[in-house]
């Protein structure tokens, strides 16, 4: 697995924008978050994360238009796998590293591999959904 979407699927979709951008901004932002969580010796970089939540204007996506929003967001990661998480874990430098193409500084990368073991009964790799705004 490489960091390069020329030759990794799961890197080339994460690089290609969404049509609205407040589900791109919220798409960015939930897998940067389970890149961090779920990708061994890698973690959240907080104040870029703040910084780039502040850039996007993630705070004034509001209403319908945040829900439409997580709702596109979502739906980017509804067969969302232990081989995406590989492919994705492999690219996190790339994405998210300190010179990140999607948006840099992101993740303190790590290793490079997914933290949990690969189980071939259940490959689906639960992340849970935005939370919904009234």
């Amino acid at each position: 697995m490489t960091n390069d979407p020329a030759t990794n699927y799961y890197v080339a979709e994460a690089m290609k924008p969404l049509a609205n951008s407040d589900a791109q901004t919220l798409r960015v932002v939930k897998l940067a978050d389970a890149l961090g969580k779920l990708c061994s010796g890698a973690s959240l970089n907080k104040k870029a994360l703040y910084s780039y939540m502040t850039e996007t204007g993630f705070a004034d996506i509001k209403g319908k238009a945040y829900n439409e929003a997580a709702f596109l967001a979502d739906s980017t990661f509804r067969y969302f796998d232990y081989r995406a998480l590989a492919h994705l874990c492999a690219g996190s430098a790339y994405l998210f590293g300190p010179k990140g193409q999607l948006a840099p500084g992101l993740l303190k990368t790590g290793k490079g591999k997914p933290k949990m073991s690969y189980d071939p009964d259940n490959p689906f790799v639960p992340l849970p959904p935005l939370a919904r705004k009234s």
